[in-house]
């Protein structure tokens, strides 16, 4: 393995990985087996399991003080050496296996007092057993760790992800990618049904009913489904077109009790394990704490650029979208015009009928303004009832077209039971004006109609 894939071992204990339970058995199994003594040390040499047994002679040896320290020296000696069988300082044969993960000495596994009247060949057998068995049982561990760092390091980039598109993409591909499935779909709760956000081979949204399918019931049961074999009377939505099903597992996204959404992955080669399950039950977890990050995230953006009475954006957010497509403009070339939007009179009607009269007034006068825009058009609440609108792509003539939309709008819907007019001044882009200068433009066409003709339309110049 290259150091670039290697995960971080460096804190890694033999401790880490084997349970000390697990570690008495081996040493106790192995001296019942072939009568020999065994015990394990750490990377340092301290002991971490004592020997299980101890034969005759080596209670001789080891009833003096003397002899247990020259013991102990000799074998920290053997652990720097690269042979497995060495003889010790008291005639005895001593096996010293180093016990490694991802190359890196963890610990140590010694089995001493081996008599020199005990055939050499087994000796060695004895001791290429123990280093085989280690060595299998660390690579193992080693292919479950790295999957595990895989896993979090996944896991972590969904939590981490602010762009709410991006988050559903990842969270798509993680399910697919992890399980080894053929694709996989993800559901949002809207408060009402299942949405399917992201689905893999799909081109278009579909809904489903709580309740309905797989999916829909996993959202009411709130409990992982897997289902090894579809049949005919199993109870599935077809969502994709031409897209058979042969095995599914399918998850609740809940946070704190409040179900998120519900995400489903199809066709697996072999059947879902246990460990399947777990793993899937760990993504659907992190899918909670993702979009629930993402959309506190997209709320605390959605404050900071919308207006909160009339839900429009706000002045800072306009100015800056300005500024980046007259960059674009100055750049590539195009059209551009803005509206400056008064409402008539508006302070003589909150004195006259009061501000909630006059809140009410500015939002229906806003939705007014959503409803005659494009998709690509930018309105927002300037301050008090001014209103400014950016239409890209525009000359002249389309701006026009937009105000006299408007202005027919207004004359015809009352605001609050009111009749209300609106002075529109319209400024366009030309190449050397800056976005204040544009907005300052626009502002002077308006309050010249407020001068001599309230209501009506005027362009710049």
């Amino acid at each position: 393995m290259t150091d670039a894939k290697k995960p971080t071992t460096e804190n890694i204990q033999i401790t880490d990985i084997f349970e000390l339970e697990q570690l008495k058995d081996l040493t106790r199994d192995f001296s019942k087996r072939f009568g020999f003594c065994a015990f394990i040390l750490d990377s340092k040499g301290q002991t971490v399991i004592e020997k299980t047994f101890v034969p005759e002679y080596c209670k001789k040896i080891l009833s003096e003080q003397k002899n247990v320290i020259k013991c102990l020296k000799d074998t920290k000696k053997r652990m720097v050496l690269n042979k497995l069988v060495k003889k010790c300082w008291a005639k005895y044969r001593k096996i010293v296996v180093p016990i490694k993960f991802f190359d890196k000495k963890i610990g140590f596994w010694v089995t001493c007092g081996v008599p020199f009247d005990v055939d050499e060949k087994i000796v060695f057998a004895i001791a290429n057993l123990i280093e085989n068995f280690i060595n299998n049982f660390m690579k193992t561990y080693e292919n479950w760790w790295l999957e595990r760092e895989k896993i979090i390091k996944v896991l972590n980039s969904l939590i981490s992800q602010q762009d709410y598109d991006t988050l559903l993409e990842k969270i798509v591909s993680a399910a697919t990618e992890l399980l080894k499935t053929d694709r996989t779909t993800l559901f949002i709760f809207d408060g009402e049904k299942l949405v399917s956000k992201v689905a893999q081979g799909l081109d278009k949204e579909i809904t489903l009913p709580l309740g309905d399918g797989i999916a829909g019931q996993c959202a009411i049961d709130r409990k992982i489904v897997v289902i090894d074999k579809i049949t005919e009377k199993t109870k599935i939505s077809k969502i994709v077109k031409d897209y058979e099903v042969k095995n599914l597992i399918c998850a609740p996204v809940i946070y704190k009790r409040k179900l998120l959404g519900v995400i489903e992955s199809f066709n697996k080669q072999s059947s879902f394990t246990a460990k399947d399950r777990h793993l899937f039950s760990y993504l659907a977890d992190a899918t909670a704490i993702a979009l629930n990050n993402v959309q506190s995230f997209m709320a605390l953006e959605r404050l900071s650029i919308i207006d909160p009475l009339t839900q429009l954006y706000n002045r800072n957010f306009f100015v800056k979208n300005l500024e980046k497509e007259i960059m674009r403009l100055n750049r590539y070339g195009g059209s551009l015009a803005i509206m400056f939007i008064d409402l008539d009179d508006f302070k003589k009607l909150n004195d006259t009928y009061g501000h909630t009269v006059g809140d009410i007034i500015l939002k229906e006068f806003a939705n007014l303004i959503k409803n005659s825009l494009r998709d690509i058009d930018i309105a927002a609440r300037f301050g008090g009832e001014e209103f400014v609108i950016m239409l890209p792509n525009t000359e002249k003539e389309g701006a026009y077209a937009t105000a006299k939309r408007l202005q027919d709008k207004i004359i015809n819907t009352p605001l609050a039971g009111h009749k209300v007019s609106a002075s529109i001044g319209i400024a366009t882009y030309y190449k050397g004006l800056t976005a204040k200068s544009l907005i300052e433009r626009a502002d002077k066409a308006m309050y010249r109609v407020k001068k001599t003709q309230k209501g009506s339309i005027i362009f710049w110049g």
